[in-house]
């Protein structure tokens, strides 16, 4: 039920934007016939003030209505009389209000838990992509670019989205070496893949322990228990989940030695990674893999009897066999063990296909294969948080904002240059999704998550309002901005009006897209973030 948190999340943040509006449109004379909490049917409303506020049946934001939303209401205290520049403020007031409080937030934030430090680990490398050729590994930690200190994701993001085309001198960290590499980001990155095609983990500095162990496992074998503390792997110090999740993926088929400590004893425990296996995460009903009788949790090992290591041999083994029955080998945990199988399955003609659309052709939604999966060690991080002082609350406060404020420009910049696939854009239902994520890992630390996810959306809400698109507020600025730039000439409130409906139903339109995509990643078993 923690994915409902993020109802009154939505909610706090719609009405906070609303009462920017609010206190902009009183401080220019306009009066505010209306300030709704929650949207209608009404429930009740008193009067205070000139103004009626109601409480709404649906717990989903609030809004505001103001005198002389009718192009033709000239009487005194309506918007039509106030001057563009008093109209622009009372536009750019609501998103102006969740960057605020978003600072705020993010101030409390700090006095509350502190500050964490972040690196910037790579997750994950992507076959044929800039990073490969540069030979970059999972788990490597980026320190510098051309010389300029690397702090954290968003400047690791930030520095080489700024280089698109141009070769830059990248200074990474692989266990206890440093290695100045060479690479060129690219200018169209394939969608979801980025300019080097590298993906960042969770990189802020904490304890990674055991979590859960799978039955049967290497680490049950090994005798590893939840709660263990993981110091070490192969004598690298662990200081992040990305870093671990990283190295352990790299180590796919080899021994690996985890240093860990229990009850404040060290010790060393030497695990072998299994040759990498692809787990089933969900398989669609009557497709090709559920009449083959694939379920999910089935463990994909061989196709035609050629061992599969990675979800790009897999899909490429399915393009080359099209139109075609395999055999597909996988392996089926049963209450007396793992059990090896086959089956056959059909293959319908891919050719035409992209190689994203392959697995669902055929049913199918694969986990990308996991050095801490393959071992049977469920991990967790524990962020690590370094309390301030009362002076270095605003400017740390600041610091964080403008962090997350710059990453999330850098987010909205690559959706829009079409760096970013749909099915990584999220609405309230993937954001629900991620929320009850986030609550289960964390613990029963549940504030400073809520904190963080109020902040990170209160500043999504506001930049995505500002932007000059139609129907929303920075799209209804741009026609107050063309007013200005005419000499106070109005564009026809008909014309606008009609540019304002089209742009509604388009942002109507990706809303019902962002949802389908939401609700199919759930149906999936997908996830935003883990």
């Amino acid at each position: 039920m923690h994915y409902l948190a993020i109802i009154p999340i939505l909610a706090f943040l719609i009405v906070i934007h609303e009462l920017g509006h609010f206190f902009a449109a009183r401080s220019v004379g306009v009066t505010v016939e209306e300030f709704g909490i929650g949207l209608p049917p009404r429930v009740t409303g008193w009067k205070w003030k000139g103004t009626l506020w109601s409480l709404n049946w649906l717990p989903i934001g609030g809004f505001v209505r103001v005198k002389g939303e009718d192009a033709n209401d000239r009487e005194p205290g309506s918007m039509q009389i106030v001057s563009p520049w008093a109209r622009g403020w009372f536009l750019i007031a609501g998103p102006l209000m969740n960057l605020l409080a978003a600072l705020l937030i993010s101030m409390v934030l700090v006095a509350t838990t502190g500050t964490s430090t972040e690196g910037a680990f790579i997750n994950r490398v992507e076959p044929d992509s800039p990073a490969a050729s540069a030979g970059w590994l999972p788990g490597d930690r980026i320190l510098a670019i051309d010389g300029v200190e690397i702090q954290g994701t968003q400047d690791a993001i930030s520095a080489v989205n700024a280089h698109r085309g141009e070769e830059i001198t990248v200074t990474i960290q692989r266990g206890n070496e440093t290695i100045d590499t060479s690479v060129v980001p690219r200018e169209n990155p394939p969608a979801g893949q980025g300019s080097t095609g590298i993906t960042f983990g969770d990189s802020r500095m904490s304890d990674v322990r055991v979590d859960a162990i799978s039955a049967y496992s290497p680490a049950a074998e090994a005798g590893l228990q939840p709660g263990d503390r993981i110091l070490a792997i192969n004598g690298v110090e662990v200081i992040a989940m990305a870093q671990a999740v990283g190295i352990m993926d790299g180590a796919i088929g080899n021994d690996v030695t985890l240093t860990i400590e229990r009850d404040g004893v060290q010790s060393d425990v030497t695990l072998t990674i299994p040759a990498p296996s692809l787990p089933i995460t969900s398989v669609k009903s009557d497709s090709p893999a559920s009449r083959a009788e694939l379920y999910a949790t089935d463990e994909i090992t061989s196709i035609n009897g050629v061992p599969i290591t990675t979800g790009e041999d897999f899909i490429a083994s399915l393009m080359a066999a099209g139109d075609t029955d395999v055999e597909i080998g996988f392996t089926r945990m049963t209450t007396n063990g793992p059990v090896d199988l086959t089956t056959a399955m059909s293959i319908p003609d891919l050719s035409n296909l992209e190689t994203t659309q392959v697995l669902a052709s055929v049913g199918l939604a694969l986990q990308q294969p996991s050095g801490f999966y393959q071992v049977g060690i469920d991990p967790i991080g524990r962020v690590t948080y370094e309390s301030v002082s009362a002076n270095q609350i605003v400017g740390e406060g600041w610091h964080q904002f403008t962090y997350v404020f710059t990453g999330t420009i850098d987010a909205l910049q690559q959706t829009f240059s079409g760096g970013t696939s749909l099915d990584q854009l999220a609405g309230p239902i993937g954001m629900g999704q991620a929320t009850g994520e986030l609550l289960d890992d964390s613990q029963g630390n549940a504030v400073p998550v809520v904190l963080y996810l109020t902040m990170l959306i209160s500043i999504s809400l506001g930049l995505f309002n500002l932007l000059p698109i139609p129907a929303l507020d920075g799209g209804r600025l741009m026609f107050v901005i063309i007013e200005i730039l005419r000499g106070g000439k109005r564009v026809p409130p008909e014309k606008e009006g009609a540019v304002h409906m089209v742009g509604m139903l388009l942002l109507l339109g990706l809303m019902f897209l962002v949802a389908f995509g939401d609700v199919m990643r759930i149906l999936d078993g997908n996830s935003l973030y883990r």
